[in-house]
């Protein structure tokens, strides 16, 4: 398994940064949250994972519910 650091990120400000080991980045997120992570980090409330070995840098965000439906 590879080592992971991960950085939760409020718009530009880090607020909370661990390291895990986790098969894949994805994983390390997902570990980290407990919830779906989406692969597009467009909203204010993001994670950056980096591997520490290979020092790629990944960035995810929560996975939004799907919008409901009120059309009848």
């Amino acid at each position: 398994m590879a080592r992971f650091q991960i950085e939760e990120i409020y718009g530009e400000r880090i607020v909370a940064t661990t390291s895990a080991e986790a098969p894949d980045a994805l994983s390390a997120a997902e570990t980290l949250t407990g919830k779906a992570i989406s692969t597009k980090a467009f909203q204010e409330h993001w994670f950056r994972v980096v591997d520490e070995r290979e020092g790629t840098v990944h960035e995810f965000s929560i996975a939004e519910d799907p919008p409901k439906d009120f059309a009848k």
